[in-house]
């Protein structure tokens, strides 16, 4: 049976993103709006993508 997908809420989107990326304390600042999974996948790629480019490259 294929478990039905539930939208997220900004502050859900918040919570997971500091579990999922292992950052407990991020603050992030989102807009506060209903967020489905692919929103959510996207929203967690670019904030990857971000730190690669541009953290990450100033460490180095």
């Amino acid at each position: 049976m294929k478990k039905e997908a539930r939208n997220m809420n900004q502050q859900d989107v918040l919570d997971r993103l500091r579990e999922d990326l292992n950052i407990p304390f991020f603050q992030g600042k989102i807009e506060d709006k209903e967020y489905t999974e692919a929103d959510y996948q996207q929203l967690k790629k670019d904030l990857e993508d971000y730190f690669d480019n541009y953290v990450r490259n100033v460490e180095n």
